[in-house]
């Protein structure tokens, strides 16, 4: 039995009733963008930059989120060990969550607001990465289970962009007792196929029916350019008929820094959202690249479709 506290329960049935939610933007895009390093996926900002990490997640809470993640992308213990940093893991995930908590309990918003605890895959060197399944689902649910007991209200399993890491991400979040939900990196080749980010020679539909999602709450594509939102969304429609999201990205890391697209303008994201909710999606959001300027745009997108429902 899954723990689904009431703002959980209070966020997902208006969800279900046909309501919408807006999803946070880039967490670690946005410590580099305030002088922080970006080096392990931003995570020892936590530790180091308490109070940049705190006021990012008011300046998204302020700009309307109804959901903000935890800066922990990629904050397993192998992850922090190609970064040289071990022995970490849990203090770093626990003060995360901590902050997330502290940000929203000093907002003393009227509206009820989840902290997602972020996951994603231990290393970030794609599909050949060479780190053993029963290595990897270890790792991974050593953080599930950390943030579960931290306080998350659900886990955000994130970058779901090849067929054998994402099944080993998704039971790995599943040993933690909490709601997962899940999303996909998807890209086009120069044809126009659409493909997992990680797995570019199969179609999208065919990769994601050969991943079960019987386990997941909401099902999103994520750290995707928004021209590839739309088609990526009516394939992930084919394999499930639960809620829909989507948190595009509007930048790329070129070691050691971000390169930002200079067409993800918060105008841009929110005409997107404007069809991706009039064609079903029920929560919106930003991923790298993403500011509160852009969350506040969402925020009022989906403030008129809810005036109009």
């Amino acid at each position: 039995m899954k723990q689904r506290g009431a703002a959980y329960e209070t966020v997902m049935g208006r969800v279900a009733d046909g309501g919408f939610a807006v999803l946070d933007g880039g967490i670690g895009t946005e410590v580099a963008r305030r002088g922080g390093l970006l080096g392990a996926w931003a995570n020892l900002a936590n530790a180091e930059l308490p109070d940049t990490v705190r006021a990012i997640h008011a300046d998204f809470i302020a700009a309307g989120a109804d959901v903000i993640s935890t800066n922990t992308f990629g904050c397993t213990e192998l992850s922090l060990a190609a970064y040289g940093i071990h022995g970490r893991e849990e203090e770093l995930n626990r003060v995360a969550v901590a902050l997330a908590q502290e940000a929203r309990e000093r907002a003393g918003a009227e509206r009820p607001l989840l902290v997602g605890g972020c996951m994603t895959t231990t290393s970030y060197r794609g599909p050949e990465g060479k780190v053993a399944p029963a290595e990897e689902d270890w790792a991974l649910a050593s953080q599930a289970r950390t943030l579960a007991d931290a306080g998350v209200d659900f886990l955000m399993v994130e970058m779901l962009s090849h067929v054998e890491r994402a099944r080993v991400e998704l039971a790995a979040a599943a040993t933690a007792g909490l709601p997962v939900w899940a999303g996909f990196s998807c890209v086009t080749d120069e044809e126009g196929n659409l493909a997992l980010l990680n797995q570019p020679d199969e179609p999208l539909v065919e990769s994601l029916r050969r991943i079960d999602l019987s386990g997941v709450d909401v099902a999103f594509i994520m750290h995707t350019r928004v021209p590839e939102v739309e088609p990526s969304l009516a394939v992930l429609r084919c394999v499930w008929d639960g809620p829909l999201g989507t948190y595009p990205h509007g930048g790329s890391y070129a070691r050691p820094n971000w390169e930002f697209d200079d067409d993800f303008t918060p105008d841009v994201l929110a005409a997107g959202a404007e069809r991706w909710l009039a064609d079903g999606c029920r929560i919106v959001g930003g991923c790298c690249g993403a500011t509160p300027a852009h969350i506040a745009a969402l925020r009022g997108v989906v403030d008129a479709a809810a005036r109009a429902r």
